[in-house]
């Protein structure tokens, strides 16, 4: 047993749970495994299992050197694998420059505007982050996945999917200072303005990991058109052709290189002119196209173009963080509960991502006697 001090800002959002005997696939030896969080401490236990219940932990043995389960010593940072080897955190290794963007050039932004909104609903941008990023990202990621157990996911694949082969990392901005940097690339920013409004939010930022076999995922459409099958639950379309407004941009940063052998991003182009759930299936994959890519390339897209994660079936994992911006009327996908220290050093930037000072909902019988709204307001919080 491993119970130690460790960094708010790593373990902020940890819950209590506990799980019991799991068998992954390629694994010899079954296991129990426990973790616990209480105020700032953290401890794990690793112990073998004979007669346990199916547990819901979604690490997967023998897969791409994510084998087995990790302990975990925070006070070093430092996780030990079941073969005893030390797994050190990657970030005490990695130094975020935040002051210095690559490819950061916006002259052709409102070309990728249009084709985003008027043309075919996707764009690539080329290298927007260094090499040396990308591969502290990437390390991070699998180094998270390896320590913090299952997560929820969406869009699973088949019925006869192995959630095991899938890991999501959520809530990214507390769990390493390179993702605060991804979140506020300038070419994003500028593109999501004439989208969404200068205005817009961070709704969601996290990780994608399909290993080897994984499923992918079932074609869909984003939050929060993604209950959209459900007809009653829109009685008005959201969208329809010649009308360029969107209540959802997607930009997907690779970590690894995307091809259609280890699964790419399905996409079927022009589809987001129209509000459209893909529930055949069949129709998608006759026309779908695969968002093929280099590790650090940034893919965009809006929320109502058909997509969905294709099956890996190379022999390595392939990451992606995976970035949602709303307008600041919707409300966000995921509750991002951000460390104080990260609060802190908030760039302007990121500060109105997380709509820090946007006062709504507000407890209006208790706000000042001002006048707040319309153009004559003295309401001043961009």
């Amino acid at each position: 047993m491993i119970s130690r001090q460790v960094p708010s800002t790593v373990f902020k959002s940890c819950l209590f749970k506990k799980s019991t005997g799991f068998q992954p696939p390629g694994c010899k030896a079954k296991y129990f495994w426990s973790d616990g969080f209480h105020g700032n401490k953290w401890s794990h236990q690793l112990a073998k299992s004979g007669e346990r219940k199916k547990m819901t932990q979604t690490l997967h043995c023998g897969i791409n050197h994510l084998a087995g389960f990790a302990t975990v010593n925070p006070s070093q940072n430092v996780a030990v694998d079941n073969n005893g080897s030390d797994l050190v955190d990657p970030r005490l290794r990695f130094n975020v420059d935040m002051e210095n963007y690559h490819n950061a050039d916006l002259s052709d932004v409102n070309d990728l505007v249009h084709e985003l909104t008027v043309g075919s609903g996707y764009v690539m941008c080329k290298q927007l982050f260094t090499k040396d990023e990308v591969d502290h990202a990437r390390e991070l990621i699998l180094y998270l996945i390896k320590t913090q157990g299952s997560k929820a996911t969406h869009f699973q694949g088949s019925e006869e999917a192995k959630p095991e082969l899938q890991a999501r990392v959520w809530n990214l901005l507390n769990k390493g200072k390179i993702f605060e940097k991804i979140v506020q690339h300038p070419k994003t920013l500028a593109i999501l303005a004439p989208i969404i409004g200068d205005d817009c939010q961070l709704g969601s930022v996290a990780t994608n990991t399909i290993f080897p076999g994984g499923s992918g995922q079932e074609p869909h459409i984003d939050y929060p058109y993604w209950d959209y099958y459900e007809r009653h639950h829109w009685p008005v379309t959201p969208k329809v052709k010649g009308v360029p407004f969107h209540m959802n941009m997607q930009a997907t940063l690779m970590l690894d290189d995307f091809t259609e052998e280890n699964g790419a991003t399905a996409i079927v182009p022009w589809t987001q002119h129209d509000a459209h759930y893909p529930e055949k299936s069949g129709d998608f994959f006759q026309k779908c196209i695969q968002a093929t890519g280099k590790a650090g390339d940034m893919f965009y897209f809006p929320g109502l173009l058909q997509h969905a994660a294709m099956p890996n079936k190379s022999n390595q994992s392939r990451t992606a963080v995976i970035l949602q911006y709303l307008p600041k009327y919707i409300r966000p996908m995921e509750d991002k509960r951000v460390a104080g220290d990260i609060l802190s050093r908030a760039t302007p930037q990121l500060r109105r991502l997380l709509t820090l000072d946007y006062p709504y909902p507000a407890v209006l019988d208790e706000a000042e006697p001002i006048n707040t709204e319309g153009s004559k307001s003295e309401f001043e919080w961009k």
